[in-house]
């Protein structure tokens, strides 16, 4: 079951990074983007169901942030996104009634890139690859992005279908 949790857990890290949609109404959005933003607070929730040999096993999971040190500055003309830093997460994983405490080191948000924005979606893509987040607040001190991202996964007899909701807060340098 352990190597389960951890197959959950390195699986949930991995896919923050990647592109979703997030359904929350923005409560202001008014600020302008470009600048340069400091990291504030990183929280994760969500849930997956694993399926091994015809057998699942549902878990949910938070996330918080400590050693947040990073920084996303947006540039325009060119529109780049330049990603400096990193934060570490506690996930606290439950599974089978059973509760696993993990803390994982030097993650990034996102990836330096070209960004665009449309209303309140923000697309970064770097080397091919796309990010999109939602612009839930942005003032001219605050940024809050959400992701929310939905996958299924399947490897060597092995499914996980994982729902991930990340919400990282900054403010203006």
């Amino acid at each position: 079951m352990k190597k389960l949790n951890f197959l959950f857990i390195a699986l949930a890290l991995v896919l923050t990074a990647c592109s979703g949609d997030d359904d929350s109404s923005p409560t202001t959005t008014s600020g302008d983007l470009l600048g340069t933003w400091i990291g504030q607070d990183v929280d994760y929730t969500g849930s997956s169901s694993t399926t091994v040999q015809g057998q699942s096993f549902d878990a949910t999971f938070v996330g918080e942030a400590y050693d947040v040190d990073y920084t996303l500055t947006f540039t325009e003309n060119p529109n780049e996104v330049i990603s400096d830093g990193s934060y570490s997460i506690e996930l606290t994983t439950t599974s089978l009634g059973q509760t696993q405490v993990d803390n994982v080191e030097n993650l990034e948000f996102l990836s330096n890139g070209t960004w665009s924005r449309t209303g309140n979606e923000l697309t970064v893509v770097n080397d091919g690859e796309t990010s999109v987040a939602t612009i839930l607040e942005l003032t001219e001190t605050s940024l809050k992005l959400g992701i929310v991202q939905s996958d299924v996964i399947a490897q060597e007899g092995v499914s996980v279908t994982s729902n991930i909701n990340v919400i990282t807060t900054y403010t203006r340098m």
